[in-house]
C-alpha cells in the first residue's frame, strides 16, 4: 500500500454535535438519469470540464447512500437502484451534511467505515457535536429512530447496529427494539485489549481491529447476533511497508486482510477459528488501503484521485494474475454492497461520470455497469423555446448568455444530438423558436428612442416598432411571423414578418399564429377569426364556446387553447372536428392534441390530452414553483409541432420526454406552386407543414395518370421544396400540356403516407404529344389537332381544345395535296408533316412548334415519286418501339396495307406488308394508343357501318381485329384519330358526315368510344381533313 495521510491510531474521526428530527424527502427535480431512461433523455451542457465528484457512502439492499459536489447543500442522497429515483436525506435545520471538523467533510474525501450507515437500506446520521447520539433512518419504510446514551464515542453503524466506543470497557452494539434502545456489552475480547475500533462491517457483523498492551494487533469478527468478538488473525502488524494500516477484508463469506507484498490473508467467516488460505496477489503499489472483495478478485482504487478524478479502480485476481483495469477514470472510495458487489463512481468524460456496480459475473470474475448518472456542473438555464425538434436553452441568467440548440429529431421520442451553440440573447427574457433552422428569436429595447425589435439570429434586420414600443411582450412567434403587445396604459399590438416588417397595427387583444394564420378574438363572446397573412384575406370564424372575450389565445395545428383568464373558463377547440373540451387553464402551452400545465403549488407539469373528445389528465414530471407566476419558455416548453416537453430539473439539466399522444395528421398550411415548366424553367413548389414528416413524395403523372417523375425527399420539418425541370424518371422530356402532381408524406414517427397536397400544371417545351402543333397561346398545349386543307390550297391545324374552335392556317398549298401529321422526326420535340404531292413526291415538312406550315417551311424529300399508288396514308404513331413515328398506307388498286417504319434520317425504311385487299374499309385512321396498353393502333370504318380495332403488337404489326361498334353510320366521309382533344390523356375520334357536321368520340382508354358528341357545322366547305 502508498502512503496515505492515515493515523496509525485506531481511533476513528470524531464527530461533531448532532442533529434532530431528519426525515427523507423526495426531490422530484432531481430524478436521476438511469441507464435507461425509456422516453426521456436529460441533456448535458457542462460549465466545468470535470465531473461532478461523487462521495459514496454506503451500499445498501435497494439503493445506496452518497453525496455529490455542489448538489443540495452536498447533503445525503438516496438513490434507488430499481427506479434511479433519487431523494434528499433533511433534518429539521435542513439538509443534514457532514459537519466541516469532519475529514469527509471535503467531497473528495473518503469517509470512515460505517459514519453513515453500512450494508443495509439504514441512514445513519450521528450529532455534531457530542458523538453520543445517532439517528437511523429505514429508507424502506421511512422510520425513523434515535440512539443515544453512549458510554464512549460513536463509531459507525452496519445494518440497524450502532457500534460505540473504542476501549474494552465501553466497546457495545445497540439497536433498537420496538422504538427502544437496546445495548449489549461485547463479549470476547480479550483482557490485555487496550483499543479496538471497527475495520468494516455489514447488517450481520463487522470486522475489529485491536491493540494489545504489549504493542501487538489482531484481527477479530463481531457477530451482532451474540454481541461477541472471535479473534480471526493473532497477529497482524500495526502498519504495513508504506506506513498504512493494512486493509481489512469482509463479505458475505470471508474475512481476511492484506499483508505485506500483496499477500491475502483469508478465512471463512462461518468458522474464523479454521486455518487461512494465502493468496499473493499482483503488485498493490500504488493503490490505497480500502480493498473490498467481489468474486474471485480484490477491487483497489487507485491512492491518488486529483481534482479531475483521473484515479484506476483495479481487480487484482486471488490467482495472482494480472491486475485488470475496470475503469481507467475513477473517484474516491469503493462501497461493499451486502450481496458481494461494489459501488465505484467513474468514467471517460464531464459528460459520462457514473455510480457504477462491479460485480461478479458468471466465472466469478468483477463486471462493471452502470447504476447512476452523474449530471455535470451546470450553467444555470435562463430560458427554453422548443420547436420542430430543435431545443433552444439559454446558458445562462445574467448579461448577455448564449443559447445552445439541441436536435432531438422529430418522432416525438427524443433522441439528442450534439449541441450546436446558438445566438447570443438578453438575459431574463423568453426565448421562441422559428421556423426550420432559424435562430433564437428575442425581444430588445433601445433605450435611446424607446424602440423595441424582435430579433431573429437567422433573419436581420428581424422586425422593428417605433417610438414608445418598449416595456411589451413577444405575444407569439411562428414561421417568421411575431405577434407583439408593446407596453403602457394603452398597448398596441403589432404583427410583423421577420425581415419584412410590420404587416398589422391594432389594439392590443388575444392573438395567436398557426404558421401564417393569425387567429385573433374578435370582441364578441367566445368569438375568434382566422386571417391569412400571406393571402391577406380572413378565412373564417369561429364560436370557441367561451362565454367572454378570450384573453389568451394559443394555436397547433388544428387546436385552438382559449381562456378567459384569471378564475375563467379555458378550452381547446378543434378547428376540424368544431368542438370545444374544456381544461384548466394558467400557465399552460399548447401541443398537438394536448396541454401542459405547471402546478406550481403542487410542483408538477400536467398533462392533459383532448384527442378522444374528453379531457385526460396525468402527471408528466415534477417540477417545483420558479417564484415567477408564469414560467414557461423560462423553466419549460412544449414542442407543439413533434408533441414533445422539456423542462429544466435538479441540477440545471434539461430534462426531455415524449408525452405518447397521438398527433394529428399531417396538414399543409401553406402553399406556394408555381404554374409549370417553362421552357427552361421549371416548375418550383412550396408547401409549409402542420408538424414534421419522415419522408414525402412527388408524383408528377399526365392526364392518363401515367407516372412521369417521381421525387422523393426525407426529414422535412416546416416545408418542402421540389423543382421539377419537366423530366421524366429515365430523363427524358415530359410531353407538353397539362401534367398533375400529388404531394404524398409520411408522417414522423409513422410509417403510413397520405396525400397532403394536389395540382395541375402546364408544361410547354417538353416532348411533343401526339398530332399537337399549337394552341391558343401559340405553342403546343398538350391536345392533339386536327388538320384541314380548304379548296384554295390553305392547311390548317384546329387547336383540339374549346371544341376545334381555334386555327393555326398556312396558305399556298396546292388544293390537291394529301397531308398527314406525323411526329417528331428531326428531334426539335415539335411535331412534323407529311406532303404527298399529285407527282408523287412525298416530303416530311418541319414547321416547328406553334407555326404555320407552308411550302416554304423546311422540308426533308422523302420520296421523289412513287407516292401517288396510295390511297390512304396515317401515322398511327410508333408502331415498331424505336421512339420514332411510323407510316401505314393502302395501296389504291389492290387494297394491300404496308408498313413503313421512320429512320433517324427523317425518311423512311423499305416497305413491310401488312394485309391484303383493305378496301372494305372507307376510312382507316391511326389514332395512336387507344388501349392504354402504350402501342399505337388503328381504327377501320368499314362501308357497312362496323368500327374495328386493330392493336398495335409494338413490332411493326398488328393483332387480328376486333369489332368496336356495328352500325356505327355510314355517313361519314372523313374519321380522324385526333388524339387527346379532352385533356383525359386518352385518344379520342373526330367524325364528319356529308352534311358537315363534326362530331366527337371520347375515347375510353380500353380500346372503345363514348357516344358521339356534335362539336361543329358548317365544316363541309373543307375539302379534306387529315
Amino acid at each position: 500500500m502508498t502512503k496515505r495521510s492515515v493515523r496509525r491510531s485506531l481511533l476513528a474521526c470524531a464527530l461533531a454535535a448532532g442533529v434532530g428530527g431528519a426525515v427523507l424527502l423526495p426531490l422530484g427535480t432531481v430524478t436521476a438519469q438511469a441507464a435507461d431512461t425509456g422516453t426521456e433523455v436529460v441533456l448535458d451542457t457542462p460549465a466545468k470540464d470535470i465531473p461532478r465528484p461523487v462521495q459514496l457512502l454506503s451500499a445498501g439492499a435497494t439503493g445506496f447512500l452518497h453525496r455529490q459536489g455542489g448538489r443540495d447543500a452536498e447533503g445525503l442522497l438516496w438513490t434507488s437502484y430499481a427506479t434511479g429515483k433519487t431523494v434528499s436525506v433533511l433534518g429539521s435545520s435542513g439538509t443534514y451534511a457532514p459537519n466541516s471538523g469532519l475529514t469527509c467533510y471535503y467531497i473528495r474525501n473518503v469517509c470512515s467505515d460505517g459514519l453513515f450507515g453500512r450494508g443495509s437500506d439504514t441512514v445513519a446520521m450521528p450529532d455534531r457535536q457530542g458523538r453520543r447520539s445517532v439517528q437511523l433512518r429505514d429508507t424502506a419504510t421511512g422510520a425513523l429512530g434515535t440512539v443515544d446514551g453512549f458510554r464512549g464515542s460513536y463509531q459507525g453503524t452496519y445494518g440497524s447496529t450502532v457500534v460505540s466506543g473504542y476501549g474494552p470497557d465501553e466497546f457495545e452494539i445497540s439497536d433498537l427494539v420496538d422504538g427502544v434502545r437496546r445495548v449489549r456489552a461485547v463479549t470476547g475480547l480479550a483482557d490485555s485489549v487496550g483499543s479496538v475500533v471497527v475495520a468494516t462491517g455489514d447488517a450481520r457483523g463487522a470486522a475489529v481491529r485491536y491493540g494489545r498492551a504489549d504493542g501487538t494487533f489482531g484481527v477479530g469478527y463481531l457477530d451482532f447476533a451474540t454481541a461477541a468478538v472471535t479473534e480471526a488473525f493473532a497477529d497482524v502488524p500495526d502498519a504495513d511497508e508504506w506506513g498504512a494500516a493494512p486493509a481489512v477484508l469482509l463479505d458475505g463469506e470471508r474475512i481476511g486482510w492484506i499483508g505485506a507484498s500483496s499477500v491475502v490473508h483469508l478465512k471463512s467467516r462461518a468458522d474464523v477459528g479454521v486455518s487461512e488460505t494465502v493468496h499473493t496477489l499482483a503488485d498493490t503499489s500504488g493503490y490505497g488501503s480500502e480493498g473490498v472483495l467481489v468474486g474471485n478478485s480484490v477491487v483497489l482504487a487507485e491512492s491518488s484521485v486529483s481534482d479531475a478524478l483521473t484515479g484506476k479502480i483495479v481487480a487484482l485476481p486471488l490467482d495472482g494474475g494480472p491486475a485488470r483495469v475496470l475503469l481507467a477514470r475513477a473517484g474516491q472510495g469503493i462501497q461493499a454492497g451486502p450481496d458481494g458487489s461494489a459501488l465505484v463512481s467513474g468514467g471517460t468524460a464531464n459528460t459520462d461520470w457514473w455510480v457504477q456496480r462491479i460485480a461478479p459475473d458468471a466465472q466469478g470474475a468483477p463486471a462493471v455497469s452502470k447504476v447512476l448518472k452523474v449530471a455535470p456542473y451546470e450553467n444555470d438555464k435562463g430560458a427554453l423555446a422548443f420547436s420542430r425538434g430543435h431545443l433552444r436553452v439559454v446558458l445562462g441568467t445574467t448579461g448577455s448568455p448564449r443559447s445552445s440548440v439541441t436536435d432531438l429529431g422529430v418522432s416525438g421520442t427524443p433522441v439528442p444530438s450534439t449541441p450546436v451553440e446558438g445566438d447570443t440573447v438578453p438575459a431574463g427574457r423568453e426565448i421562441w423558436g422559428n421556423h426550420e433552422t432559424g435562430g433564437d428569436v428575442f425581444l430588445s429595447h433601445r433605450d435611446g428612442d424607446a424602440a423595441s425589435t424582435i430579433v431573429d439570429g437567422w433573419s436581420s434586420p428581424g422586425v422593428e416598432f417605433g417610438k414608445g414600443t418598449t416595456g411589451g411582450t413577444i405575444v407569439d412567434a411562428a414561421d417568421g411571423y411575431v405577434v407583439y403587445n408593446s407596453g403602457g396604459t394603452a398597448p398596441k399590438q403589432y404583427v410583423g414578418e421577420i425581415g419584412q416588417g410590420v404587416l398589422l397595427t391594432g389594439t392590443a387583444r388575444a392573438a395567436a399564429l398557426n404558421g401564417p394564420v393569425l387567429w385573433r378574438a374578435t370582441g364578441a363572446a367566445g368569438q375568434v377569426s382566422a386571417y391569412n397573412l400571406s393571402s391577406k384575406k380572413t378565412t373564417s370564424t369561429v364560436t370557441v364556446g367561451a362565454s367572454c372575450v378570450p384573453s389568451e389565445l394559443q394555436a397547433a395545428g388544428k387546436w385552438l387553447y382559449w381562456s378567459c383568464g384569471s378564475g375563467g373558463a379555458s378550452g381547446v377547440y378543434d378547428t376540424v372536428g368544431k368542438k370545444s373540451v374544456a381544461v384548466t387553464g394558467g400557465d399552460v402551452l399548447l401541443g398537438d392534441g394536448f396541454t401542459v400545465r405547471h402546478d406550481h403549488t403542487a410542483g408538477t407539469l400536467l398533462l392533459t390530452s383532448v384527442t378522444g373528445g374528453t379531457a385526460v389528465t396525468r402527471t408528466l414530471a415534477e417540477l417545483p414553483d420558479s417564484g415567477k407566476a408564469t414560467d414557461r419558455r423560462l423553466r419549460w416548453a412544449v414542442d407543439e409541432y413533434t408533441g414533445m416537453v422539456a423542462y429544466v430539473g435538479g441540477q440545471e439539466q434539461v430534462h426531455v420526454l415524449g408525452t405518447g399522444v397521438a398527433a394529428s395528421p399531417v396538414a399543409v398550411t401553406g402553399q406556394e406552386t408555381s404554374s409549370g415548366v417553362f421552357n427552361k424553367t421549371p416548375w418550383t413548389g412550396n408547401w409549409d407543414l402542420s408538424r414534421p414528416v419522415a419522408s414525402w413524395t412527388l408524383t408528377v403523372k399526365d392526364p392518363a395518370g401515367r407516372v412521369l417523375r417521381t421525387i422523393t425527399g426525407r426529414d422535412a420539418r416546416a416545408a418542402i421544396a421540389v423543382s421539377w425541370n419537366g423530366r421524366t424518371n429515365s430523363n427524358a422530356y415530359a410531353p407538353n400540356g397539362v401534367f398533375r402532381w400529388s404531394l404524398t408524406a409520411v408522417p414522423a414517427g409513422s410509417t403510413g403516407a397520405a396525400t397532403i397536397s394536389s395540382g395541375t400544371g402546364l408544361l410547354e417545351g417538353g416532348a411533343a404529344v401526339f398530332r399537337d402543333y399549337s394552341g391558343h397561346e401559340g405553342v403546343p398545349d398538350g391536345l392533339g389537332d386536327l388538320m384541314s386543307l380548304t379548296s384554295s390550297g390553305t392547311l390548317s391545324f384546329h387547336y383540339g381544345a374549346s371544341k376545334l374552335s381555334g386555327k393555326l392556317a398556312g396558305g399556298g398549298w396546292p388544293s390537291t395535296v394529301y397531308a398527314v401529321p406525323l411526329g417528331d422526326f428531326n428531334g426539335d420535340r415539335c411535331n412534323d408533316v407529311l406532303v404527298r404531292y399529285t407527282s408523287g413526291e412525298l416530303r416530311s415538312y418541319k414547321p416547328g412548334c406553334g407555326r404555320a406550315v407552308t411550302p416554304k417551311t423546311s422540308y426533308v424529300k422523302v420520296g421523289a415519286t412513287g407516292w401517288q399508288q396510295y390511297d390512304l396514308l396515317t401515322s398511327p404513331g410508333d408502331l415498331n418501339g424505336d421512339g420514332r413515328a411510323d407510316l401505314v398506307v393502302r395501296q389504291k388498286t389492290t387494297g394491300d396495307m404496308y408498313f413503313y417504319a421512320g429512320r433517324s434520317d427523317g425518311k423512311f425504311a423499305a416497305k413491310v406488308k401488312l394485309a391484303s385487299n383493305w378496301k372494305t374499309y372507307a376510312q382507316i385512321a391511326g389514332v395512336g394508343d387507344i388501349t392504354g396498353d402504350g402501342r399505337a393502333d388503328l381504327v377501320a370504318h368499314d362501308r357497312t357501318g362496323g368500327l374495328w380495332r386493330y392493336n398495335g403488337l409494338g413490332n411493326g404489326k398488328f393483332a387480328a381485329r376486333v369489332k368496336v361498334f356495328s352500325n356505327w353510320g355510314t355517313s361519314y366521309n372523313a374519321i380522324i384519330g385526333v388524339g387527346d382533344i379532352t385533356g383525359d390523356g386518352r385518344a379520342d375520334l373526330v367524325e364528319r358526315d356529308s352534311g358537315g357536321n363534326l362530331f366527337r368520340s371520347d375515347g375510353n382508354g380500353k380500346g372503345s368510344f363514348g357516344g358521339r358528341v356534335q362539336i361543329a357545322t358548317g365544316w363541309k366547305g373543307y375539302k379534306s381533313l387529315f
